[in-house]
């Protein structure tokens, strides 16, 4: 395929998309049989228009030409315009209400069909489908606006800011602490003959200053360096907060969080705040003991009591208490017991144990993927045969985004029943020359009435690359976030609905994260890894010494951890609250205000991380989701799984239960079938307090 061939396939979706939008408007003169199908008609449209972003936000963030990346950009941008005005337009809504308002149509709705109906009728009151002409335009130009200031913001977070690329260290041995190899590799000699160490302020070697380096006036300097204050950056940032206010008023709305939650399991804002604070209020405890720990390592390693706690010192004395009380035998560190290709296979052997689903390499025709490092796995079902298609793309690359994402390329859904041949109504001129995207021809589902299109989705990660004959290895943070993503990827293999706009992993951002939090639960159980992790050498398993003391030292300072993740869901809590229609708001003076408030170390003159936050753009509102899912997940292990983590009962209840839904089911029912508790499935005040109740009577950290 070329960048041609690719606008090409668009341009087929495009007018695939617009037969159907028009055959939705028309729908009411064609009479009840045609109105029967408005929902599948819908379904059909956004599956049209999501393949082509879907695939255009690939291709942006993973190909290395940058011919195709110019390309797939414009194309995003116009696909995400086009489906604004769509959400905008009055005939298509009002379509939808009649079918909804009709009994004799209604009645005859699965449940999925329902609640894609009823999904479809939302996205249309979310974007002031009850507003005049005018507003609805303004609607569209603020989308779009959004979209434009969040791919903006993505590009400058991760860029360098306007402190010192590098700060000089004079004389090196202050680096002390770093390996001696790497500080003499960085030092050369001025012109006045003085030894000087050129150390990077930013990536991995300012994060190795900050862990490893005793001397507390440089870890100062590369903390104020790296997070110094880019004012251009907080512009975007508060521009793009500002603009998602500016749409949630529009629309009649207090503020964005309103606008993003009120199809979320958490209904509002004010229940997102009430569990933050729950939360926040049982982690106290744990929480001062261990920050009691890191101030009283300060002060006897200063010779100071009256040291305080610095935000520059939490990973240093952090790091500095793990080794002094590790356990962890001397040797090869835990990395060489996961190289990627063992845990690959580990997660395969889990599927089996738990779904009957195991992974199979495919060969690759040319032009498939973008890269020659791209695996490609069939995802077999012992029961149902090859049920979905994922593309892993394991590699760091310096044109390649960094963070470990799982893509959607194509959702499953039912296709036999497309009625292709009526999307040209009698009579209707189609222009010369056009061509049109047709659908999947799909395969029978064992069990499933219909053909169904299959998913397809990529697997993105920023890994280390093998070394000669030495296999990639994966450090204990790279292996959980592996298994965070194959999560994802494994929800939207099953989740096999009827409908693409419910399949899979396209449900609730508070709910979607469960089953990736799952996946960790999973990796930290010794009868899973006992599956797999083997040294990429001797093939020995890994020690059971060495996997305890190293969950040990991972425990030491747990609520700290739980604290950061908090502390960020506060924030972007903040940052989409009514308080960014004030005229003097800024987004610097929040976080100072947010970490004087809560924060463990005080908050640091002429810094804002914030910019660095790249989930603000991503999960704008929806952060909480990490901390809530983790809240949810330990509830799931502790009655379903922890008695048996690779049990296939547990796994076929998980699956039955949550998985196979994708997002066509409350997700509320889906959680009280599978806890067993009723009062859950109302998903009411009721299920909110009890989920409140888990955090405080575990105070969980």
């Amino acid at each position: 395929m070329t960048p041609q061939t690719f606008m090409d396939s668009v341009s087929a979706a495009i007018a695939r998309g617009h037969l159907l939008a028009e055959r939705i408007a028309n729908a009411p003169e064609r009479g009840e049989h045609e109105m029967r199908k408005v929902v599948k008609i819908f379904d059909r449209l956004s599956d049209v228009i999501c393949r082509v972003i879907d695939a255009a936000e690939v291709v942006q963030c993973l190909h290395p030409n940058p011919a195709w990346r110019r390309g797939a950009e414009t194309v995003f941008e116009e696909m995400f315009s086009w489906m604004n005005t769509l959400n905008t337009d009055p005939r298509l809504y009002k379509t939808l209400q009649t079918v909804l308002n009709t009994p004799s149509i209604e009645s005859g709705f699965s449940e999925a069909e329902r609640h894609t109906a009823i999904m479809f009728l939302r996205d249309f009151e979310k974007s002031g489908i009850h507003l005049s002409d005018a507003k609805r335009a303004q609607f569209v130009q603020l989308s779009d606006k959004i979209v434009s200031l969040g791919r903006e913001f993505m590009n400058v977070s991760s860029t360098p800011g306007p402190g010192p690329s590098h700060i000089m260290i004079t004389p090196p041995a202050r680096l002390r602490g770093l390996a001696t190899g790497h500080i003499q590799r960085i030092t050369k000699t001025n012109k006045q003959g003085e030894k000087v160490a050129a150390v990077s302020t930013s990536g991995w070697e300012s994060q190795m200053v900050l862990k490893h380096v005793e001397d507390e006036e440089i870890r100062r300097a590369m903390f104020v360096a790296n997070m110094a204050e880019d004012k251009s950056k907080v512009a975007i940032l508060d521009d793009l907060l500002k603009t998602r206010y500016e749409l949630a008023q529009l629309v009649g709305l207090p503020s964005y969080g309103h606008l993003f939650l009120g199809s979320k399991m958490v209904k509002n804002p004010q229940n997102v705040n009430a569990f933050l604070q729950t939360l926040h209020g049982s982690l106290q405890q744990n929480l001062e003991k261990e920050l009691a720990m890191l101030q009283r390592a300060k002060q006897i390693h200063t010779r100071n009591n009256n040291a305080r706690l610095e935000a520059w010192d939490k990973d240093y004395y952090q790091h500095l208490i793990n080794s002094q009380t590790s356990t962890i035998p001397p040797g090869e560190p835990i990395s060489a017991y996961f190289s990627v290709g063992t845990t690959m296979d580990g997660l395969s052997k889990l599927f089996s144990h738990l779904y009957g689903i195991t992974f199979v390499p495919r060969s690759i025709r040319p032009g498939e993927v973008w890269h020659d490092d791209v695996v490609k796995l069939d995802v077999m079902d012992e029961r149902d045969g090859l049920i979905g298609t994922l593309y892993c793309d394991f590699y760091a690359r310096h044109d390649k985004q960094p963070n470990a994402v799982h893509y959607y390329v194509r959702c499953a859904r039912r296709v036999d029943d497309d009625d292709e041949e009526n999307d040209v109504a009698p009579g209707m001129m189609l222009r010369e020359g056009i061509k049109l995207s047709t659908a999947d021809p799909g395969v029978h589902m064992p069990g499933k009435e219909g053909r169904y299109q299959l998913p397809i989705a990529v697997l993105s990660c920023g890994f280390s690359r093998p070394v000669g004959r030495k296999p990639a290895l994966l450090n204990w943070l790279e292996v959980e976030t592996l298994f965070h993503e194959m999560g994802h990827a494994m929800h939207s293999m099953i989740g096999r609905a009827d409908y693409h706009n419910v399949s899979g992993t396209r449900c609730p951002v508070d709910f979607v994260e469960i089953p990736s939090i799952m996946m960790e639960h999973f990796l930290a159980a010794p009868e899973v890894l006992d599956l797999f992790a083997t040294h990429y050498q001797t093939q020995a398993p890994l020690p059971k010494g060495l996997l305890e003391a190293h969950q040990a030292s991972r425990s030491t300072f747990q609520a700290i951890d739980l604290h950061s993740r908090l502390t960020l869901s506060m924030l972007d809590q903040l940052y989409h609250s009514g308080i960014v229609g004030d005229s003097g708001f800024n987004s610097t003076k929040s976080l100072n205000d947010l970490e004087s408030a809560i924060g463990i170390v005080p908050p640091v003159p002429g810094t804002a991380w914030q910019t660095g936050f790249g989930h603000l753009n991503s999960y704008g509102a929806g952060y909480y989701s990490y901390v809530f899912g983790r809240c949810v997940t330990e509830q799931i292990w502790d009655k379903v799984f922890k008695s048996a983590p690779t049990s296939r009962e547990a796994g076929e209840r998980l699956r039955e239960h949550v998985l196979k839904w994708g997002g066509s089911r409350d997700p509320w029912k889906c959680l009280g079938g599978l806890l067993e508790d009723e009062r859950l499935m109302k998903g009411d005040e009721e299920a909110m307090k009890i989920v409140g109740d888990w955090v405080t009577s575990a105070s969980r950290v």
